[in-house]
């Protein structure tokens, strides 16, 4: 029984499972949420969340080039190496926070007016955005201590407090909505629990990671930040013509679509970023370790780790995406919720395109850790054919548009260059590594859509 308790206390995957599980809980948030609140306070809370998770985009491929550098450094024993990345990481995450400040002060206001202006109480919707505005100063610095947590490899002790911490924002977040609290309430709740998670990573890596932090103030070497740009402009490129580009197209569509219809629509979106976070886990908790096989050259093992992480990421997706589909119409009704679930083919494809995503992505990640960044192709060439695709098929289909375009960027150009560049590093052939790892959840997903299509 001990041995169990220290595997699951120990294991990356179930401790990072532990925490998107944790985090997942805003599903049993979600429905209360959707019962009790006015819809265009509904749409304000999606919203918010959303450009909360935007700020990764100004993150510039900056956290996983540094994760990836640390665990190669200490792959190799290199203690001054990783104490110099880490007196890097503090001067640019200082500059990417400013950057991130600016752009919600200027750009993210003139786009948030009309929905607070939505409101029975203006005022509440202002002052939850001046309450995430705040909090983004320090937002990103909490990307670089995990960065350098995960690069150390201690997944499992960073997880665990993601847990408790998690815990704590969804009884947060339930305790307001018994009182009967709205969106600024929520939202006070949710950038209070982002401010505790940054002083707990930092706490964290202090402690953790004391041996590699430098105790007095060093200059930045200027071949070290000429190195880390050179990795991470092509991993920043790649963030803003994917992530940034989908992001924005949803919160385009959150805004020129009716209230009922932009509070559908982006429920389902973070009902599925939700799913998406929780089948991360099996896949990106192993990337230190990988990258610590592959400096210490145990391909063998390697490969064996990546073929189950990624197998089991796949049906971390499908399955809870497929039930969702199949119940959340119902539950939404049972509870009476004042926002209804999206049409089941929009909900189909939306999960459709995020299982090519997830495809492509890992295999992208996979290849990275040769160090031969090439995000800003694989972002670039997506984005475009995205974007492309959205503005030209609006007219025929309205809002399924937006799914329509993230399969047609994959499928044209994502998956196939991300996963032909994965297959060629590491001498894989797509039968042969794919036959048991992705064709079984995609074959489930292509039979869910035949029959949506054939009961719409």
């Amino acid at each position: 029984m001990k041995k169990l308790l220290l595997f699951f206390w120990n294991s990356p995957t179930l401790t990072t499972w532990g925490s998107f599980f944790v985090r997942s809980l805003s599903v049993l948030i979600l429905p209360l949420a959707l019962k009790r609140l006015p819809v265009a306070e509904i749409s304000l809370w999606n919203v918010l969340l959303f450009i909360v998770s935007l700020q990764t985009a100004v993150d510039l491929g900056f956290t996983p080039t540094f994760s990836r550098l640390i665990a190669l450094a200490k792959g190799n024993n290199q203690q001054e190496r990783i104490a110099s990345l880490y007196n890097a990481m503090r001067h640019i995450y200082t500059w990417l926070s400013v950057a991130a400040f600016f752009l919600l002060v200027t750009a993210g206001t003139y786009y948030i007016a009309p929905f607070w202006e939505a409101l029975a109480q203006p005022h509440k919707g202002q002052l939850a955005w001046i309450i995430v505005v705040a909090v983004s100063l320090g937002y990103l610095h909490g990307n670089r201590y995990k960065a350098f947590l995960e690069g150390l490899n201690y997944v499992p002790a960073l997880r665990r407090w993601e847990i408790l911490t998690g815990l704590g924002s969804a009884i947060t977040n339930l305790i307001v909505l018994l009182l009967h609290g709205g969106a600024m309430e929520l939202i006070a709740a949710n950038q209070g629990w982002a401010l505790v998670s940054i002083v707990r990573n930092r706490m964290l890596s202090h402690h953790l990671g004391k041996p590699y932090i430098p105790h007095r103030k060093i200059s930045i070497q200027r071949q070290m930040l000429v190195e880390i740009w050179q990795m991470a402009w092509r991993s920043g490129l790649g963030v803003l013509f994917s992530f940034a580009t989908a992001q924005v197209s949803l919160l385009v569509f959150a805004r020129i679509t009716p209230v009922a219809e932009s509070a559908s629509f982006t429920t389902a979106m973070r009902l599925l970023q939700m799913i998406n976070e929780f089948s991360q886990a099996p896949f990106y908790s192993k990337l230190p370790r990988m990258a610590l096989l592959l400096a210490s050259g145990e391909r063998g093992i390697l490969m064996g780790v990546a073929r189950q992480a990624m197998q089991r990421a796949y049906w971390a997706y499908v399955l809870p995406w497929i039930t969702a589909g199949a119940i959340g119409e119902k539950i939404l009704t049972f509870i009476g919720s004042k926002v209804q679930f999206p049409q089941a083919m929009l909900w189909t494809l939306l999960g459709i395109g995020g299982l090519l995503q997830r495809h492509g992505a890992m295999h992208l990640h996979f290849f990275t850790l040769s160090n031969c960044v090439v995000w800003h192709i694989a972002g670039g060439v997506t984005g475009a054919i995205f974007i492309t695709s959205v503005v030209a098929l609006v007219p025929f289909v309205g809002i399924l548009a937006y799914p329509l375009g993230v399969i047609a960027s994959c499928v044209l150009f994502y998956n196939i260059y991300c996963a032909g560049l994965s297959y060629r590093f590491w001498q894989l052939r797509f039968w042969q590594f794919e036959r048991t790892v992705f064709l079984p959840p995609f074959t489930l997903s292509i039979t869910y859509l035949l029959y949506t299509w054939l009961i719409s």
